[in-house]
């Protein structure tokens, strides 16, 4: 009886030894490329492209001339330089300066609509819509809905050397 306690308490340390070993020093030489390790590029992703890298406008605030939206109800582009005006934060939002409409001085300023201040008011749906939740109304709130503080998510400055990719989209009519 003696001998099979002495066994059961050997046994697992007996097996734990080379598995403690294993762990510690590990055997390098096993070590398998599986191609999912992750590295750090020194430079720039659209630098390694072939492509000529995004001209953007120099012209500063207010000296810019508009660009045409690309369709009807498409966000309007950003014809000025925005490289000092960046990141972009909830907190710290150099674009509301000029375009938030208790600092826009006129109609050039391009205030922002009234959109921009309107928080959907979610409502479960019924057996015959097509999704769970729906939106039964809009709440008009002082300061800038949510997500929308991020300009940049659909206004981008337009770049002056690229060429936009040809496409079959056909817009709906302005509401």
């Amino acid at each position: 009886m003696r001998r099979r306690a002495q066994l059961s308490f050997w046994l697992p340390v007996i097996l734990a030894v080379p598995l403690l070993l294993v762990a510690a020093g590990g055997d390098k030489s096993r070590e398998v490329d599986d191609g999912m390790d992750i590295y750090f590029r020194e430079t720039a992703l659209l630098a390694l492209s072939e492509q000529e890298l995004p001209a953007y406008p120099e012209t500063d605030a207010g000296e810019a001339k508009k660009i045409d939206r690309a369709f009807a109800d498409a966000p309007p582009q950003i014809p000025h330089t925005t490289e000092d005006m960046y990141p972009i934060t909830g907190e710290d939002n150099e674009c509301l300066n000029c375009h938030h409409p208790d600092n826009a001085v006129s109609k050039a300023d391009s205030p922002l609509p009234e959109t921009h201040f309107e928080r959907a008011v979610m409502a479960k749906g019924g057996p015959s819509d097509a999704m769970v939740w729906k939106v039964a109304s809009y709440e008009t709130v002082k300061d800038v809905v949510g997500a929308r503080y991020n300009c940049s998510m659909c206004h981008t400055p337009q770049a002056s050397n690229v060429a936009t990719p040809a496409t079959s989209f056909v817009p709906l009519k302005r509401k």
